[in-house]
């Protein structure tokens, strides 16, 4: 037995525990991006597939329908069309958590799967200073379904261009978006109003951080969905609705999609 001998208790010293400190906070530094971009992709295919369900409905609507698109003209008020693809106001409290107007839609009975309408990276709208939690993030392209005798032109300089009542109306269907990942700051009924000409953002598509990584996505009239990045670098400065930004590459191109000239 040896008295005199010291025992050494197990554990790190400092040089060791700063080393392993320091050693998590590199391994978490090239993990976080590599996990947030992971995130991004997996929130894109999630919102592309709600997407194209949309799509697949409005598609069977139509063929249900002699031809006939499915409206979303907002007539006199947010849930006063009785004909329009979805009922609701996302900018009204009571009725952005009601999934009820959602199943009013025309669409819901082709799939009756609530969740498909709302994007998985949409943290809600902020109404009164607060943030309310919405069941609907999509909108339906303004130029697709009939309109009423005598509507008012939506947006008022697209006197010149197409509105597409029937599904042969749409000439390049490939082309023509559908649907869209509408922006919190902007989305109120289901009708999404474009400038055919460029000039100015009416209504806002996706375009935070926070949704995609500033991208949207898109549904088109031949079934497929995209995700758009945004590229323009003004596209970030914008915070509200009838924000005129001439010259545009990312409305250009939304604009370009949504109708065309008579």
């Amino acid at each position: 037995m040896n008295v005199g001998r010291s025992i050494r208790h197990a554990g790190f010293t400092l040089l060791e525990l700063l080393a392993v400190i320091t050693t998590i906070g590199i391994l978490a530094a090239i993990l976080l991006p590599v996990l947030n971009r992971a995130k991004i992709k997996a929130e894109r295919a999630s919102c592309q597939s709600n997407l194209r369900q949309l799509d697949f409905a409005w598609y069977m609507y139509y063929n249900d329908n002699n031809g006939l698109l499915a409206e979303c003209y907002p007539t006199a008020g947010s849930t006063s069309n009785p004909e329009a693809w979805v009922q609701g106001n996302m900018q009204v409290a009571a009725e952005a958590v009601n999934p009820e107007l959602i199943r009013q839609g025309k669409l819901y009975q082709y799939n009756q799967t609530v969740g498909i309408y709302h994007c998985p990276t949409d943290q809600g709208v902020t109404i009164n200073g607060k943030v309310t939690p919405t069941v609907r993030s999509y909108s339906m392209n303004g130029f697709l379904g009939g309109r009423p005798a005598g509507a008012v032109t939506l947006p008022p300089n697209a006197g010149n261009y197409m509105v597409f009542v029937k599904e042969t109306d749409i000439r390049r269907p490939s082309d023509t978006w559908v649907f869209l990942d509408e922006d919190e700051r902007s989305i109120n009924d289901g009708f999404f109003m474009t400038d055919p000409t460029g000039g100015i953002w009416y209504d806002l598509p996706a375009m935070s951080l926070h949704r995609h990584g500033f991208s949207y996505g898109i549904a088109f009239a031949d079934g497929h969905a995209e995700i758009w990045a945004l590229s323009d670098s003004r596209t970030r400065q914008v915070t509200s609705c009838q924000t005129e930004q001439h010259g545009n590459t990312d409305l250009q191109r939304l604009a370009n999609a949504s109708t065309t000239r008579k």
